[in-house]
């Protein structure tokens, strides 16, 4: 779901490193029950911690939450491993592939926000339906949103992506790369999903298919790391109800929820207006019913599916069991006696 990379200059790996080498300095200790440090990719649907920072909901807590934008998972699981990073957040397709095994540390505690229209995939003229697909060549990263629903699509027709040619490219490269007719279709994301379509010089060019068919498919999830969750599980509720009371100002007063965050992405309102769109936060009841106590509920659906499509694309090499990996444990109650 990440935004254009002419964004990301605002945010470099080093400031990671900064981030990282920040929580080293301070013993573990120290920073168990205050202090989270959370490290993500660069993506508006992650604003609810910006939100939460200036509204003062974490303050209220006795909350500390540093973050840092990083895209880049090789960067961020080191940390994650070593306990320098508390949390992350992403898909939770991506969370799931390798180099990830049922023994690496990482467990997901709640849901953020849901694509539903913000990823996907743009065909040119002919290509009409995902089947239009077979023997086309398409264009994309292999364990990109778009790729992940061409993927799905196509196994309930019983074929794979296998099926398909596939060209690897930069998503950032999205706009560049779909002008070369012999491209049937790209992976992409917005802005560049709408930038696309709309200024393509191939004309009769269309989104072929998004999130938007396949909601919870494409779901954003919040992945600290297990032992200090387990030692420490009331400080990641109190970072829970901080992104839940700013998903409440979402819901009730998303213009202030964008202008309070707009600026931590240096881009202007309208066009984080326009690109959220195509994402719906997860409200604290939506992530208890995709969550349940019992396993049972939407999450454990869309973690067997890409258990299917991450083997089938090569990027695990054996399904993940829901649990562990899944803890609801904390969710159930989790403003009970509190401000909300």
């Amino acid at each position: 779901m990440p935004i254009n990379s002419l964004f990301r200059l605002k945010a470099p790996v080093a400031l990671c490193a900064l981030l990282i080498a920040g929580a080293v300095a301070a013993p573990t200790s120290a920073r168990a029950d205050d202090t989270i440090n959370c490290v993500f990719p660069f993506w508006f649907g992650f604003a609810p911690v910006f939100v939460a920072q200036k509204e003062g909901y974490f303050e209220s807590e006795g909350l500390t939450v540093n973050t840092a934008f990083d895209n880049d998972r090789a960067n961020v699981l080191p940390g994650l491993e070593t306990g320098d990073i508390d949390c992350t957040m992403r898909t939770i397709g991506e969370s799931m592939a390798r180099p990830r095994t049922s023994e690496t540390t990482g467990t997901i505690i709640g849901t953020i926000d849901i694509s539903v229209g913000a990823d996907g995939v743009v065909s040119g003229p002919g290509i009409d339906k995902v089947e239009d697909l077979l023997g086309k060549t398409f264009a994309g990263e292999i364990n990109h949103p778009g790729t992940v629903l061409v993927q799905f699509a196509l196994s309930k027709m019983g074929h794979s992506i296998k099926d398909l040619d596939l060209k690897l490219i930069a998503t950032d490269d999205s706009v560049a790369v779909f002008e070369d007719d012999s491209i049937a279709a790209v992976a992409t994301w917005e802005p560049m999903l709408s930038t696309i379509v709309k200024g393509t010089s191939r004309t009769g060019s269309k989104v072929l298919i998004s999130s938007a068919d396949y909601e919870g498919l494409i779901t954003d999830i919040i992945l600290v790391n297990t032992e200090d969750y387990k030692a420490n599980p009331e400080k990641y509720a109190k970072f829970l109800r901080g992104i839940y009371r700013a998903i409440d100002l979402y819901v009730a007063d998303p213009d202030k929820f964008i202008a309070l965050s707009a600026g931590e992405f240096s881009v202007p309102d309208a066009e984080m207006k326009e690109a959220l769109a195509g994402v719906k936060y997860t409200t604290y009841e939506e992530t208890l019913a995709y969550m349940p106590a019992d396993g049972n509920g939407k999450l454990k659906e869309v973690l067997d599916a890409f258990n299917e499509i991450n083997i089938s694309l090569d990027l695990q090499d054996a399904p993940l069991p829901y649990a562990p990996y899944v803890d609801a444990t904390i969710l159930p109650g989790l403003f009970d006696g509190k401000t909300r």
